[in-house]
């Protein structure tokens, strides 16, 4: 059956569960769904759809005993809202055509069903639920091809009847690429995204979207000054909604690269060694949210990224820098293993053995730093051997002029 009320139906544009949910054949849902549709929701609901409302932002239990009517789209609604043993079996068996198609969808979403529904007969938004379904059926088997033919073919869909659940797909295929190292891809449909995003769509997707963006730009800038300004725009403008208290996940992430950004990027003038000081407080801001227990890779990246920055700050309190990144770094090293990782082990022996030395700390200095060397020579990396002698034999010209011989 063809679904009853406005289309396109603003499916995927809110939250679950009432991105869902069907707007049903009353006279105010065709301005309600024009609303949803550009990114935005009613400031007064009309009692007809007190429902999506309450599905929205309330208790799904009350929203369901809120469904007016008792027609397979209000039994479908309410199936969205609250399940039930039977409900969704019953419904399968009851409905047709693109009402079937979105009871198999949501099956197959809460793992009622292993496979999601063909496409065949189905457009627009309703085309684009579901090929988003079967995307996600391609990435559980690991057919990243299937994956990204299924959302640009659901991106395609949607995006002449609901450029809010474009933007949704083109961020999910974005990351798909991102994570199969398709950079430029992911960086490009990311892009195409924000540029046909209304202006007045939810700011958390534009937040993804530029997160995104810059991530996958990010693998492509190398140490290129525009590229990473570029990146660093991105996750700026990002960090003003993924804010610590409410998504500290995505503020570390955005922290941690936006640091990583200033940190490659070639120093010029005094402007740019502004710009270390600006990565040394974003890593900081990271550590608040990485720690050992909880994020012990990022953790480590972070802590030895800002021991790093530390040593090569400008400040008037340089010794107090090196301090601090010697401690940094220690603690790092109490949580590797050299036996499992000698090199990884020995770039921070080396790291630290620098900061001993130039904190005049010479004979710490040389133990850290060869004993980095041996670990470097038995793994056959006469390369990184070879700059650990150099800095040995800074350390020794060191110490011999401060000892006046």
């Amino acid at each position: 059956m063809d679904l009853p009320g406005p289309r396109p139906q603003p499916l995927g544009v809110l939250p679950w569960p009432a991105g869902l949910l069907l707007l049903p054949d009353v006279p105010e849902a065709a301005e309600v769904a024009g609303e949803i549709l550009a990114g935005g929701v009613p400031e007064q609901w009309p009692e007809s759809l007190r429902f999506y409302e309450i599905g929205l932002t309330g208790d799904p239990g009350v929203a369901a005993d809120t469904v007016p009517g008792d027609d397979l789209v209000a039994r479908y609604n309410r199936a969205v809202l609250v399940g039930g043993e039977g409900v969704w079996e019953a419904l399968a068996e009851q409905t047709t055509g693109d009402l079937a198609a979105l009871v198999a969808t949501a099956r197959y979403s809460i793992g009622q069903i292993d496979t999601p529904p063909a496409v065949d007969g189905l457009t627009d938004e309703v085309a684009a639920m579901v090929r988003s379904a079967r995307a996600s059926a391609a990435l559980e088997v690991h057919d990243v091809a299937g994956a990204e033919r299924e959302l640009r073919a659901a991106v395609d869909a949607a995006s002449s009847c609901s450029p809010i659940l474009a933007a949704t797909l083109r961020l999910t295929l974005a990351q798909v690429l991102a994570d199969a190292g398709d950079y430029a891809s992911a960086a490009l449909v990311s892009d195409v995204a924000l540029q046909t995003l209304p202006l007045t769509a939810d700011r958390e997707l534009r937040a993804h979207l530029q997160m995104t963006r810059a991530l996958a730009r990010q693998q492509l800038a190398g140490d290129e000054r525009g590229a990473l300004l570029a990146v660093v725009g991105d996750l700026t403008e990002a960090t003003k909604i993924f804010r610590e208290e409410t998504h500290p996940e995505l503020f570390a992430i955005c922290n941690q690269q936006l640091a990583l950004a200033y940190l490659v990027m070639p120093m010029s003038d005094q402007g740019d060694r502004l710009r270390l000081g600006v990565a040394v407080n974003a890593l900081r801001a990271a550590l608040r949210v990485y720690t050992p227990q909880t994020h012990p890779a990022q953790w480590a990246s972070a802590q030895v990224n800002l021991a790093n920055a530390l040593q090569y700050l400008p400040s008037a309190h340089q010794e107090q820098n090196l301090d601090e990144a010697v401690q940094l770094y220690e603690e790092v090293l109490q949580q590797r293993d050299p036996q499992s990782d000698p090199v990884g082990y020995a770039r921070i022996l080396s790291n630290q053995g620098n900061a001993l030395g130039h904190l005049g700390v010479f004979d710490d200095a040389r133990a850290r730093l060869e004993q980095a060397r041996s670990l470097f020579a038995q793994a056959g990396d006469a390369d990184s051997a070879a700059t650990v002698d150099q800095i040995l034999a800074g350390l020794d010209d060191a110490a011999t002029a401060g000892t006046g011989t």
